[in-house]
């Protein structure tokens, strides 16, 4: 037999350091071929979603606020985008005054040459416009003139208030309603002047018998706190 070949130990260093190289660079590829690997596609997202605020974004909001500002009132203009320029409600309308407030008169009235004199056998209550009332007259329709007739008052709170018409007949009566404050009135005729008190009965100032024909009157508030008129009845 022939002795076997002797191993030579030097080689033994490069042949290892060869093979440590080798699979380094077989680790390295496998690595980065996971790693490139797309990951599968869950059923849910992974994130929680959330809302973007309009100031995050930059947009406006879609609806205008409760109370629109000056800008939004003014004339709409079409934005950039080409939308249709968004209409934003203006101020609210004035609240009409409830029945009962008391109202002042401010606007000039009409003299009784420019109304229609009321005709014989009706009742025409205060609120009728052919009875003239100047200066600071106040309308009044609240619980305190319930009684009255058809609720409505006129209330003089000034001397030398007049209140005027015309009429058509030879009487008229004059309504009121009394109170402790009720001051003096005297009731002019085509010019001639008339005691109250003596022609008064109740809550009823009646006129003396004219001739028949149309007449003017002026019901002058001449002392005392206030006075009132509540209706005017004329008579043939």
């Amino acid at each position: 037999m022939q002795p076997r070949a002797s191993f030579d130990r030097e080689l033994l260093i490069p042949f290892a350091v060869g093979v440590v190289a080798i699979l380094g660079l077989g680790w390295i590829f496998l690595t980065n071929d996971r790693s490139e690997s797309p990951l599968p596609p869950t059923l849910e997202p992974t994130a929680i979603p959330f809302e973007v605020s309009p100031r995050a974004t930059g947009r406006p909001p879609l609806s205008p606020s409760a109370t629109p500002t000056p800008e939004e009132t003014e004339t709409p203009r079409a934005t950039s985008t080409g939308t249709s320029p968004v209409s934003y409600p203006g101020p609210p309308a004035e609240t009409p005054l409830a029945a009962g407030t008391p109202i002042t008169e401010s606007q000039p009235a009409p003299t009784p040459d420019q109304v229609e004199p009321l005709a014989a056998g009706k009742k025409y209550d205060d609120t009728d416009p052919n009875i003239v009332y100047d200066r600071f007259w106040t309308f009044r329709m609240n619980p305190g003139t319930e009684h009255a007739y058809k609720g409505t008052l006129h209330v003089s709170g000034s001397i030398g208030n007049e209140a005027s018409f015309r009429f058509t007949g030879q009487r008229f009566y004059f309504g009121y309603q009394r109170g402790r404050n009720f001051g003096i009135v005297t009731v002019v005729i085509d010019g001639e002047s008339y005691n109250f008190h003596e022609q008064a009965f109740g809550n009823v100032w009646r006129s003396p018998e004219l001739s028949p024909g149309t007449h003017s009157v002026r019901i002058i508030h001449e002392s005392g706190e206030s006075i009132n008129l509540d209706y005017i009845e004329v008579w043939d």
